[in-house]
């Protein structure tokens, strides 16, 4: 690759890394294509060199921020190819994902957009949805069907998702932690491993 391509190249790969980030922080209407290009110290007639429309940028950015968080989601829930399901329940449910919404999961920070969007967004969040679903029901799987882990991987889910959306809406307050909480505890009762029932001893 010559250098104005490896050039051109990097420069597309900032602007979809930036805009992901910032969507994820302010929403996916949330910024203008001349601000994200100042931010980036770029100019503004710049950016249709790398994209025909601003449709084009969200749909690589919504890509490479789901793409990213189903990632680090698998790297949390497995460590060393053994599931750690509390260690990523404390993470997705602690303060500081809370607050990082730059860094943190992308489908509890733009799920509210999809719905006002095309119906080419909502494809990507089922993708990877499904991808998240099957990451976290893997992690769940040992000693259950596939039925039962899935149907339990879509209610903790659903709960993580929900419960991190709820504590961001009302801002850093007891609230917010106390659903930080009470999540916390529900998702791991409902990941828990099945207690096998105890024998009894028979008395001859």
């Amino acid at each position: 690759m010559g250098h104005s391509k490896a050039s051109k190249a990097n420069t597309h790969a900032r602007l979809v890394a930036a805009a992901a980030a910032r969507f994820k922080e302010r929403g996916v209407d949330g910024i203008s294509l001349s601000d994200l290009m100042k931010d980036l110290k770029l100019t503004h007639g710049g950016f249709y060199r790398h994209f025909d429309s601003r449709d084009d940028l969200v749909a690589e950015a919504l890509d490479l921020a789901l793409t990213q968080s189903g990632q680090a989601m698998r790297d949390r829930l497995f460590v060393a190819d053994k599931p750690d399901i509390a260690g990523f329940v404390d993470f997705y449910l602690g303060e500081a994902h809370r607050d990082g919404r730059a860094t943190g999961c992308a489908v509890a920070a733009l799920a509210g957009d999809a719905p006002r969007k095309s119906a080419d967004v909502q494809a990507q969040f089922r993708k990877h949805i499904e991808v998240n679903l099957e990451i976290l029901r893997q992690a769940l799987a040992a000693g259950g069907s596939a039925d039962a882990s899935r149907a339990t991987a879509l209610l903790a889910l659903s709960t993580l998702y929900g419960a991190l959306t709820m504590a961001r809406a009302v801002g850093d307050s007891p609230l917010s932690r106390e659903v930080l909480r009470a999540a916390r505890k529900g998702v791991l009762n409902l990941c828990a491993p099945a207690k096998k029932p105890r024998v009894r001893a028979t008395v001859p």
